[in-house]
């Protein structure tokens, strides 16, 4: 009597194949996948990375050559601003030399005019935007005469009598006033001219 074990044949075919992979078990083979794949991956974002800092250089550098200009030309600027600062720093300094030569001679006229007889000048000084006259009279009403006049004159205002006192020629003052040069002579028409002449 023959006997086939069908139970043995059954267990083989369920098993299915071997395969033989050198020695390596299937967890080895997915660890090695896995480790590929991580490798592939940094290495890709390593090249990312590298590609990304080379962008950014060049963008540094064209971004340093852009500051460059821009400096180059704010000193442009700052040069023609202090060129423009200096020419009008002459042209200023030039009509206020003029103004201060003109003054002087419209003073002594005005101050000529007012002038009441037995009374004459000895000194007269410029302070603090105010003139300072010091003079002498042969008597008390001249010299009263004197600062009457300068109050009802247009060009002269805060007239101020100082000190007053005998002397053997009569009698010596000292008189305080501010000058308003006339308008009409203030040379405005040769200031412009002259502005003119030192802009170009």
């Amino acid at each position: 009597m023959i006997r086939i074990n069908l139970l043995e044949q059954d267990k083989t075919t369920k098993e299915g194949p071997k395969i033989n992979l050198g020695g390596i078990s299937t967890t080895g083979v997915v660890w090695i996948v896995v480790l590929l794949l991580a490798v592939g991956y940094i290495g890709v974002t390593w090249y990312s990375l590298g590609h990304r800092i080379e962008t950014l250089k060049q963008d540094l550098a064209q971004a340093q050559e852009d500051l460059k200009e821009v400096e180059s030309a704010l000193r442009t600027v700052d040069e023609r601003q202090a060129k423009k600062d200096a020419l009008e720093q002459r042209v200023s300094l030039i009509s206020e030399l003029k103004r201060r030569q003109r003054v002087p001679v419209h003073l002594l006229d005005q101050i000529s005019q007012q002038l009441p007889e037995f009374l004459w000048l000895e000194g007269l000084e410029e302070r603090d935007g105010g003139i300072q006259v010091r003079g002498k009279a042969t008597t008390f009403n001249a010299v009263s005469n004197f600062y009457n006049n300068l109050r009802d004159s247009a060009f002269f205002s805060d007239v101020t009598m100082g000190t007053t006192q005998r002397v053997p020629e009569g009698v010596s003052f000292v008189l305080s006033c501010r000058f308003t040069p006339p308008q009409g002579e203030s040379g405005g028409e040769d200031e412009s001219s002259d502005d003119a002449g030192a802009r170009s």
